[in-house]
């Protein structure tokens, strides 16, 4: 991960500070990770997919915890003791490829293709930790008489060594940079889906929107005519007729009882024919019926803000990890650049990724509370009796462990199995007198 500092390379206190800053951010993000396994097995509610995610990667950050203590002691072992293999094995990371993973998850919740309460746990483990593993496994068995073998000494730690510095780039650096812009790339695809998806909601939840949508819908001007009339009759603004049949079947008299109507009024139907004139002002012959549509669109935004927050937490996850695996490798591949054209390596270039490629772990323990302190703060409430402020921000763990349904929308009562677009039924009243 590093190169040539200058030219006669680094002093002998200068790596000394160097092993300091390694020992120091390994054994800070070995405590890290250790408490996310702690708060992850202890908290169920906390056991989350995002978390989980973030709980397999530490998992990988503990090799290179360890790797990053073991510093320079492993150069002082010599290139080919086992403290020196193992030590260039344990730097073989996999968190990049676990951001990929978690991007391509929140990829797949947003477009609705997975569950966003679980994932399947074993494939992204078998690849995010398959890939690194065989990859640093058969490095093991690669060597060559003129350049020796590929695991061995470096500047300031035991990894591949500079005479296999092409393996280096493609077996790590390579790998990396593809899985950290695939998760930017995955992870503004997903942005612009959440953002879009709420600003529509936002104007179907306004209230002149609703009416917009009632006032597309065809109008109906409804008249009944009590004179004799042959057939029902319906006019449009088209002045399109259509004769109904006059065989229409009666269904059972409707009874009014006298409690539900002004006393000394009685109900009266005389026998003639009744008519119907509705006038349409819309030239349509398919009338939607607005309440349905009205609830339809109801129910998709309700569905969407239960959803939203899931998603809008899984984003704001996946991008913070995202970052947090950038800001990692950016050194040490500015380091590796400048090696591979020729140049040398400042100090401070040196410094800087010694001290921030061992902090991983610690990145990680920061999403992971980050992200669970409302889940942990009610815990705390309700085992342990502490005093911790409400928030007054959504709670979005409390979101994610409500089930999240389909939205239902109720069938309109009103509607038959005729097939035909108006059905109309003489219904006889049959009044009760009161007393």
């Amino acid at each position: 991960m590093s190169g040539p500092s200058g030219p006669s390379g680094p002093s002998r206190s200068q790596l000394e500070m160097l092993a300091l800053l390694e020992r120091i951010g390994g054994s800070v993000s070995l405590v890290s990770v250790m408490t996310i396994f702690v708060t992850y097995g202890l908290i169920a509610r906390a056991r989350n997919p995002r978390n989980t995610f973030i709980l397999f990667a530490s998992i990988a950050n503990v090799g290179a915890s360890i790797g990053c203590i073991i510093s320079q002691d492993g150069l002082h072992a010599g290139e080919d003791s086992i403290l020196c293999r193992t030590q260039s094995f344990l730097f073989m990371q996999s968190d990049a490829w676990w951001s990929f993973g978690m991007s391509f998850n929140t990829f797949l919740v947003v477009s609705g293709r997975t569950d966003p309460n679980t994932f399947n746990k074993w494939i992204y483990s078998l690849i995010c930790f398959g890939g690194p593993f065989i990859t640093g496994f058969t490095l093991f068995f690669i060597s060559d008489p003129v350049r020796g073998p590929v695991y061995g000494a470096t500047l300031v730690w035991c990894w591949i060594r500079e005479d296999w510095a092409s393996i280096r780039l493609f077996t790590s650096y390579i790998f990396v940079w593809i899985c950290i812009i695939g998760s930017l790339i995955l992870n503004t695809i997903v942005s612009y889906r959440i953002f879009y998806i709420q600003n529509q909601i936002r104007s179907f939840s306004n209230p002149l929107s609703l009416s917009a949508i009632d006032n597309q819908l065809p109008l109906i001007n409804t008249r009944f005519n009590t004179q004799g009339s042959e057939h029902p009759i319906i006019n449009t603004q088209d002045s399109i007729t259509h004769a109904l049949t006059s065989d229409i079947t009666k269904p059972m008299p409707i009874v009014v009882d006298s409690t539900l109507r002004t006393p000394d009024t009685s109900l009266h139907i005389p026998k003639s024919r009744l008519s119907l004139e509705i006038t349409l002002h819309s030239g349509s012959d398919n009338v939607p019926k607005t309440p349905r549509i009205v609830n339809a669109t109801k129910g998709v935004i309700s569905r969407f803000r239960l959803q939203d927050p899931i998603k809008r937490a899984y984003l704001r996850t996946t991008f913070m990890f995202t970052i947090s695996v950038l800001a990692t490798w950016v050194p040490a591949s500015i380091n590796r650049i400048r090696s591979l054209t020729g140049g040398t390596i400042p100090f401070s270039n040196q410094v800087v990724m010694a001290a921030v490629m061992p902090l991983q772990g610690l990145w990680n323990a920061a999403i992971f509370f980050a992200t669970s302190h409302s889940v942990l703060r009610e815990v705390a409430r309700e085992k342990w009796g502490l005093w911790v402020l409400k928030s007054t921000t959504i709670d979005e763990e409390v979101m994610e462990r409500v089930a999240v349904g389909e939205a239902h929308v109720d069938e309109d009562p009103d509607r038959t199995d005729s097939g035909s677009d108006i059905e109309l039924r003489h219904v006889p009243i049959i009044p009760v007198k009161g007393n």
